[in-house]
């Protein structure tokens, strides 16, 4: 019985993956301010890289193929958020906030 609890599979991995991904999207539609939003991006790249890490271990038994791809897309998605964040600190020194509805409306 404890065997099966603790027996953790591709459904397992897939779910965990799903409730990620539905946090960032939530954070991306419902968050105002843009740093969030950075933020919930990088929550969703996270989930897409355990993805190709459950079915590049679930197709192939073994880590590697998964392993460099994930090192590459998390290279990848790290080097996007430092640009992100150096573009929100150029905007708030310009506008001191980062709320997207104000600076839609000072544009105006």
């Amino acid at each position: 019985m404890i065997n099966n609890i603790f027996n953790i599979g591709l459904m397992h991995y897939l779910i965990l993956s799903l409730i990620l991904f539905s946090i960032g999207l939530f954070g991306v539609l419902i968050s105002r301010n843009l740093l969030r939003i950075v933020m919930s991006i990088f929550v969703i790249t996270i989930s897409v890289v355990i993805n190709f890490l459950v079915f590049g271990c679930y197709c192939d038994s073994s880590l590697d193929n998964a392993n460099i791809i994930s090192i590459f897309v998390l290279l990848i998605t790290t080097l996007q958020t430092i640009i992100a964040v150096v573009i929100l600190y150029k905007i708030y020194k310009t506008n001191e906030f980062l709320d997207s509805e104000k600076i839609k409306d000072k544009e105006n």
